[in-house]
């Protein structure tokens, strides 16, 4: 819809009608409240700053009514109450408008706080110890660059799903250590897939060879213990997994007990207490390159993303008509041609590095949806991913006192 500075009387030719009646319903409503002019200068109820102007001539206003479904709830009428900051000449109400949208706790449209307000965090949760403590430490010999192998053991909570095919066992899928019990992935990999889940492999560097080895800057030769194959025992889906829309996409794989000893193998922190709500501008994406259709490498690749706001991510979905909806439980990241998640698995992960337990370690914040996504990963546009760390996804991981 495009949006035009226009007189309140002319508005209705030119708006969408479901818009143009909420925005005389609540000019009506307002002025019923009994609400004083205000000078131009105006703070919004979240304390940011805004342009005291006609409601006609805001926006992120316009946006938000015309996503909100309708009619408007009581809460958010009272919300919407609080932007108010005067009249103009022409008695027309005015709206500390902000400069972003407009977010308003319990609003149900994709751009309002109830769904892209900060993950609640599950630092209190009665489960957290099954979350170990010695996790996601980092290796200083091996930093991140954009498009590139890994090094051996730089990230040794990886692990690949495998599956039945036609030409035998396979690996289509990714995942994350975080026990010695669990295996994190993504619901698309273990729900509704046309192929029959086989095992889990850990410790995993170089497909094609055996043993890893890798020859140091002194030329030495450091090798790995060989990867190891577990069994599933169990598997679950997040219960509000949407298969179309991709939303909810977090699994969760029981395995035979993993041997935590091996230098290759360690389970990847997840994200409690302040590392929930903390801001990142880049995310490290690993992986083989694993969809459902093949893979790209035979060794682990790394590349690191730029975080994308989920405002942004929102309006560039919503412009290729494309219906995802992104709220608070996704994290955003890529949109640029050379550098994209191509190199990660699907139901990988994407990890931040981060002072944590007295060291420097990998959070993962985000499980990654390559799978419906894999056709545009050379498009300059951001993935929409999964949190880890919201109340429900984080809930799910530690809902189970079999977890253990």
């Amino acid at each position: 819809m495009t949006l035009r500075w226009f007189r309140l009387n002319q508005a209705c030719d030119q708006m969408n009608a479901i818009v143009c009646l909420c925005l005389l319903f609540f000019v009506t409503w307002v002025k019923c409240q009994g609400w004083l002019v205000d000078d131009d200068g105006c703070r919004t109820p979240d304390r940011g700053v805004g342009s005291c102007i006609g409601i006609k001539s805001c926006l992120p206003m316009i946006e938000f009514l015309e996503n909100e479904p309708k009619p408007l709830s009581n809460r958010v009428k009272q919300a919407l109450n609080h932007y108010t900051c005067g009249y103009t000449q022409n008695n027309e109400v005015k709206v500390c408008c902000p400069s972003d949208s407009i977010r308003i706790p319990g609003g149900g449209n994709t751009g309002s706080a109830d769904n892209l307000q900060d993950p609640p965090n599950i630092a209190n949760h009665r489960n957290i110890r099954l979350l170990p403590r010695n996790c996601g430490l980092m290796n200083s010999d091996n930093r991140i660059k954009n498009g590139e192998n890994a090094g051996l053991n730089e990230f040794p909570w990886m692990a690949l799903i495998s599956y039945r095919t036609s030409r035998g066992p396979d690996f289509r899928c990714g995942g994350t250590i975080i026990n010695d019990r669990w295996i994190l992935t993504a619901a698309h990999c273990i729900k509704g897939n046309r192929r029959q889940l086989l095992g889990v492999r850990v410790g995993e560097h170089d497909i094609s060879t055996r043993t890893d080895c890798e020859t140091q800057a002194d030329g030495s030769r450091k090798c790995s213990p060989p990867p190891q194959d577990v069994s599933i025992e169990e598997v679950y889906s997040h219960p509000s997994f949407d298969s179309t829309l991709l939303s909810d996409d977090i699994g969760l794989i029981k395995v035979n007990r993993i041997n935590l000893n091996d230098v290759n193998i360690m389970p990847v922190c997840l994200p409690t207490g302040p590392t929930v709500t903390a801001k990142f501008n880049h995310v490290d994406v690993t992986g083989w390159g694993f969809t459902e259709t093949g893979r790209k490498s035979q060794i682990l690749q790394k590349v690191s993303l730029p975080v994308v706001s989920l405002e942004e991510c929102k309006r560039v979905y919503n412009s290729l008509q494309q219906n995802l909806k992104i709220t608070y439980k996704q994290l955003c990241a890529g949109g640029r041609n050379d550098k994209d998640s191509c190199s990660g698995d699907s139901g990988g992960p994407l990890q931040v590095s981060t002072f944590l337990n007295d060291d420097t370690r990998y959070i993962q914040q985000g499980s990654q949806l390559i799978s419906e996504n894999e056709k545009h990963c050379d498009v300059a546009r951001p993935q929409p991913d999964n949190t880890v760390g919201s109340t429900e996804n984080g809930g799910l991981l530690l809902s189970d006192e079999s977890r253990s």
